[in-house]
């Protein structure tokens, strides 16, 4: 693809067919990432959504909002776009015909809800120095928001997940993924890329850029089945020996210990089946007891280094194997991360009262994740993900929380796990029925907003710890079939770490 900029705030030479835009956010202090949007014409209005390839809704605030937040960028103000128009109650429109609207509901497991009505308009990814192309597309204009979706600084989300088996279309009304694809004259091919730094990043809309990957690094590719969610196939986790006299640490020996597996930008932390996720707090215990790993100890789910200074260096890498024999590096800047005390790194994964595996943010983080629809795999590599920022003030609120719920992790670590634990989830999201692909926190909401990272759902309130999650359900296609079916029936909505997200069947 050639070179891409490093900052899309400085228009440069890219190739064609790829359309790029500038990612914000980080895990800490907001629990997710979101990127701009410019709508409607003549004069575009700018809106931030969170990236989310656990759902497919695009929606935000619209002016004249019965019950939303304030967020970083005013309410949409359709009547000031000449080429918006609300979409009609007939057979097209996806929701419910109240008073001849066609409107929407999403509800997530942890509680929040978002709803309103369906128009559409033109839209351009990215803010205005992306240059990217607008293209119309289907939007959500929220008339009332709850709890973390009030709460969050995004105005609103932008889902990426398919919507049914194919995302080029016939499987269900048109998502914004469908719609930038169907531009063949500015989009080449049904891929798209997420490149997460510590802070911000890039989304990359046609293929990837080989430029932030590096080097002596190559792409590892794995078997992917986008239906509903983005579903992959891990064979084993591990610790690395670390030398040939140092044997491999196992965590996981088989697929089948990991249950359905999704890939959700939309839930700050890691899930793992309980299994796992006690087999590798096991793992780390027996790797680093006695001081092993750089003189750390443990303090509840946190390690205290000795030299805040060097990071998490002393600890081992974990690899992940996965099917087609890709081999993905999580070293310990991914499962650890700094919160609330210089020096106090805490564990990002955590358990799923559900058999099945949710790999968030951190575990994508410091990576070039893409997702090849046209050839239904997953590819990682290893990456120098640009940064970018969006101002201080945007997240002062969030820093305040964060330095008051540091030292809470650390005080009442048992007591933030169970709050922030995922429900389920299981839904379109992911193969089978994550019915809430997205949520699966429902205490995350009383936390207050930091770091939910792993509750953050959708909304994200500023996760704490938790980050929004999704909860995919059990298998993939057969038998997800009719755990989907069963799910919708009991009325079940789908999650994600802070979002709504509703479950329906395959």
């Amino acid at each position: 693809l050639g070179a891409l900029a490093a900052s899309a705030a400085t228009a440069t030479a890219r190739p064609p067919g790829v359309e790029v835009a500038r990612l914000f956010g980080n895990m800490n202090k907001y629990a997710y990432y979101f990127t701009d949007l410019m709508v409607g014409s003549p004069y575009p209005q700018e809106t931030s959504v969170i990236v989310d390839t656990g759902s497919r809704l695009l929606g935000f605030p619209c002016s004249g909002c019965d019950h939303c937040g304030h967020h970083i960028d005013a309410p949409f103000n359709l009547t000031s776009s000449k080429s918006a128009r609300w979409l009609p109650c007939d057979s097209s429109c996806v929701g419910e015909c109240v008073n001849d609207q066609c409107t929407y509901r999403e509800t997530y497991s942890e509680g929040s809800s978002i709803s309103g009505r369906w128009f559409d308009d033109v839209v351009t990814l990215g803010d205005p120095d992306s240059h990217n192309a607008q293209v119309r597309a289907r939007m959500g204009c929220h008339e009332n928001e709850n709890k973390l979706f009030y709460t969050q600084r995004a105005n609103g989300i932008m889902g990426l997940a398919p919507w049914g088996t194919d995302v080029s279309g016939g499987g269900g009304p048109a998502f914004i993924l469908q719609d930038f694809f169907k531009d063949k004259a500015h989009v080449n091919s049904r891929v798209f890329s997420l490149c997460l730094a510590s802070w911000g990043g890039e989304l990359t809309v046609g293929g990837y850029d080989p430029s932030y990957h590096l080097p002596g690094s190559t792409v590892q590719w794995t078997p992917m089945t986008a239906m509903h969610y983005y579903f992959v196939y891990p064979e084993s986790l591990e610790f690395e020996g670390g030398s040939p006299s140092v044997l491999a640490l196992k965590v996981a020996a088989s697929n089948a210990d990991f249950g359905a597996t999704i890939i959700d930008s939309g839930t700050t932390f890691t899930y793992l089946p309980s299994p796992v996720y006690h087999a590798l707090v096991n793992a780390i215990n027996t790797k680093c007891g006695s001081g092993a790993c750089g003189g750390a100890t443990r303090e509840g789910s946190c390690f205290r280094l000795r030299d805040p200074t060097r990071g998490p260096v002393g600890f081992p890498n974990l690899v992940m194997h996965l099917r087609g024999g890709a081999r993905i590096e999580w070293p310990a800047h991914g499962y650890l991360h700094e919160r609330g005390q210089a020096g106090v790194w805490c564990e990002t994964f955590m358990e799923n009262n559900l058999f099945q595996t949710v790999l968030g943010i951190s575990w994508m983080l410091h990576k070039d994740v893409i997702f090849d629809i046209e050839k239904q795999r997953l590819g990682v590599v290893r990456a120098n993900c640009p940064e970018h920022h969006k101002g201080s003030d945007y997240i002062l609120q969030d820093e305040i929380v964060n330095a008051r719920l540091g030292d809470a992790l650390l005080r009442s670590a048992d007591e933030a796990r169970a709050m922030l634990a995922p429900t389920s989830f299981i839904g379109r999201h992911v193969g089978g029925c994550l019915v809430v692909a997205a949520g699966v926190m429902a205490s995350i909401a009383s936390i207050s907003g930091w770091f939910l990272g792993a509750l953050r759902m959708r909304t994200r309130a500023r996760r704490w710890g938790l980050g929004r999650e999704r909860r995919p359900s059990a298998l993939l296609p057969t038998d997800a079939e009719t755990a989907c079916a069963a799910e919708a029936e009991e009325g079940n909505d789908i999650l994600w770490t802070g979002h709504p997200f509703h479950v329906e069947p395959l």
